[in-house]
């Protein structure tokens, strides 16, 4: 082992600086349960990281003994890369420590680490089965659970919130249906809603509490689980003796687990907060939670900042103890009049002040980097129209930021929007401005990739193979009418035939491949009638891709993510054993039944519902690109210069505001929660959302919106224009 002393002299040399006082006491806390309250910037994961080796270098923990949890795979993966390049400079000073190995410890997201314990300790309520993604949970969602084929509009009516742009006078579609359901279920179990007081709520209540069950059997026969059942096995394992020996350890197998570390806490859930209070509930009661109430984002993926405010509730409710709380205030990343904007801005709001909304005794953060005071740190790019506010954002980028040699490579600057997706009333009119000035732009959650030429063309050359005859253009939904999917099938395929006649582009190859394709194809049909023909639809999306443009369109990182996008989708459906192609019963062609499931199921899940940017994916800005991202994306990160639009948006009470209300009822909660109207949960997840955006920016941070955009807004502190305008200089 080593001295605490030597410690933290070998890391602050590594690292090049040492810890600041409330660092270090975080550190260096004992035993019980300890409540980080860290703001931006304050090296809330340096303080994790050096506590996790403290534990295993200097009290002698055994590294399969702490357990960290952290948000994103991404983020894991940081805390891992930290934990060995700092252990190496611990081993280099002392080599007794050699023996120290870092891969015993448990670390990862909650749900790859309930994932890899239940799997090592052979849960039999998780033996041999298939952990869906999000995309085959919804496809599992349309092919099993009975709540998609339910046509009574009194049920939808009731919950009509869970369903993007509901009409009273129409029935959603089955894909519509089916999202609904995935939201609705998945807040059901990891709200912990005990389903015998929901149905005896009666109606709509009786009614979901019997979907959700016929859901939960289904996966079970089938040996299928999601995301959110993952979770509540594994809260169920640690209530039987098998899930008691993780906790207490068996004798020359394995230690117990001693010290629990989270990271991101104000974005867990209920069941979550269950499982970390479950894997610490052996005395002392080691759980280190780590985050920050003002920065709780993800309320739409079932987290709730309760949990982060209430922590003490729960120590109490669950052990009888308070936690010990440490604030980590000091701020190492941004210019100080940024610091105070955003100091400011989160405590001007009468509703943010209220109790229970923040975590009790919050401190401000006080500036410590080393940033110059000869610029302001502070800009608002405002016009008079709004359609002239892109075209100002990018000259000022083009002017003021390059031109001027402020940023010596685009990514250093990024544009943070609400959404990013490509349409006019979002990302479009920066896309287009910038595109115009020839600034070369990173947006790869744009969500218009079923409308980028390299996706319409590779989907249209599969059609093609697929279904020569295009069968897909006579098709009608139950009421006669042409499905909703068809327009865009027929773009697909409209896309393609472009590209060929395109005479600048090399497509020899492909249309070589589609003709040999569609006629080797032919011939297997006529060959083996009502049979499959031991080819699958990921086969033919390969071989596409190994051809002229599409190996070149790799090349550009915008146009691979995109394609990359597709083939994952495609796995995800070649999960359900759909993929292999099947002959009809002529030998004519394919089985008109695999067409129906490709072009409903598929097809209708792409373009009836979108799909949702994967929040975990890593974030790579590539050089000479200048990033375009929600502001969800940038939590955790930070950018020289960052410039804040649609400051005058706001999303209102959706399905995860209204739902933390009506469930309410329905919760097994620790303690009480408080009820709280859905448009204030909206309201205060807006100013957060703000705050974090707020937050990201080093040397700049600059607003854009006219005034009719900040007036009467979260986007200015306290709504106060007049304010707002004195603080911000316009550029």
């Amino acid at each position: 082992m080593i001295t605490l002393v030597e410690f933290h002299s070998v890391l602050d040399s590594a690292r090049g600086y040492p810890l600041n006082d409330h660092q270090r006491e975080s550190v260096d806390f004992g035993a019980g349960p300890l409540w980080i309250i860290a703001g931006p910037g304050s090296g809330k994961s340096e303080v994790l990281v050096t506590r996790a080796l403290k534990l295993i270098c200097v009290d002698g923990a055994e590294p399969r003994s702490v357990l960290m949890t952290t948000f994103t795979k991404k983020a894991a993966r940081n805390l891992e890369d930290r934990l060995a390049a700092y252990l190496m400079a611990l081993q280099t000073a002392r080599p007794e420590l050699s023996s120290v190995d870092l891969s015993e410890m448990r670390i990862g997201t909650l749900h790859s680490l309930c994932n890899d314990i239940l799997q090592e300790f052979r849960y039999p309520g998780y033996q041999n089965v298939r952990l869906l993604e999000d995309v085959e949970q919804h496809m599992f969602v349309y092919r099993h659970a009975e709540i998609v084929n339910c046509t009574d509009m009194g049920f939808w009516s009731q919950v009509d919130y869970a369903i993007q742009r509901f009409s009273p006078n129409y029935l959603p579609n089955k894909w519509a249906r089916a999202k609904a359901a995935v939201t609705l279920c998945n807040h059901i179990v990891e709200d912990l809603v005990d389903l015998d007081t929901m149905r005896a709520a009666g109606d709509a209540w009786a009614a979901l509490a019997d979907y959700y069950e016929q859901y939960r059997d289904e996966l079970a026969n089938r040996y299928r689980c999601d995301y959110a059942h993952l979770q509540l096995r594994f809260y169920d394992f640690l209530q039987v003796p098998m899930g008691q020996e993780l906790l207490q350890g068996v004798p020359d197998k394995h230690p117990s687990l001693s010290h629990i570390l989270v990271d991101e806490y104000q974005d867990t859930n209920p069941v979550q907060e269950r499982i970390y209070l479950g894997l610490a509930g052996q005395g002392p009661h080691n759980l280190t939670v780590v985050g920050d109430d003002d920065q709780a984002l993800y309320r739409f993926r079932g987290g709730t900042v309760a949990c982060m405010v209430n922590f003490d509730k729960a120590c109490q409710a669950s052990w009888g103890i308070d936690p010990t709380s440490k604030q980590l205030i000091e701020n190492y990343r941004s210019h100080r009049q940024i610091v105070g904007f955003f100091n400011d801005y989160i405590t001007s709001f009468p509703e943010m002040n209220e109790p229970g909304v923040r975590a009790p005794n919050k401190l401000p953060v006080v500036a410590m980097a080393d940033r110059s005071e000869d610029h302001p740190g502070l800009g608002w790019v405002s016009t008079a129209r709004a359609g002239d506010l892109a075209d100002a954002v990018a000259r000022f980028i083009q002017e003021d930021l390059i031109d001027d040699g402020v940023i010596s490579d685009l990514n250093q600057c990024v544009i943070l929007l609400r959404s990013a997706k490509d349409s006019p009333r979002n990302a479009g009119p920066f896309l287009r401005a910038l595109e115009a000035r020839g600034i070369p732009i990173y947006n790869p959650r744009s969500k218009a990739f079923l409308e980028a030429q390299e996706v319409q063309c590779m989907l249209g050359a599969l059609i093609c193979v697929l279904d020569p005859a295009g069968t897909y253009r006579t098709a009608t939904n139950p009421g006669g009418r042409a499905p909703s999917w068809q327009d865009a099938v027929i773009g697909w395929e409209d896309a393609l035939r472009a590209l060929l006649d395109d005479a600048a582009v090399d497509t020899d190859g492909l249309q070589e491949y589609l003709r040999a394709s569609v006629s080797e194809l032919q011939a297997l049909c006529a060959k083996r009638p009502s049979d499959f023909l031991g080819l699958g639809i990921t086969e033919i999306i390969f071989r596409i891709l190994s051809l002229e443009p599409f190996r070149t369109w790799r090349q550009d990182p915008n146009r691979n993510a995109r394609i990359s996008k597709v083939t994952r989708l495609f796995e995800s459906y070649r999960s359900f054993n759909l993929d292999t192609l099947r002959s009809d019963a002529a030998g004519t062609g394919l089985d008109p039944i695999f067409l129906n499931r490709l072009y409903w199921m598929f097809f209708g899940y792409l373009i009836v519902t979108g799909v949702d940017d994967d929040e975990d994916d890593e974030v790579i800005v590539p050089s000479g690109y200048l990033p375009v991202m929600t502001i969800h994306q940038s939590k955790g990160l930070e950018f020289p210069f960052v410039i804040v639009d649609q400051l005058g948006q706001s999303w209102g009470a959706g399905a995860a505001q209204i739902l933390e209300g009506e469930l309410a009822p329905f919760r097994q909660d620790l303690y009480s929660r408080g009820g709280r109207d859905p448009d204030l949960l909206s309201l205060e997840d807006d100013i957060r959302l703000m705050y974090v955006a707020y937050s990201r920016a080093e040397y700049g941070l600059i607003l854009a919106g006219t005034q009719a955009h900040v007036k009467r807004h979260v986007a200015a502190p306290g709504r106060d224009f007049t304010a707002f305008r004195r603080r911000l200089p316009a550029i």
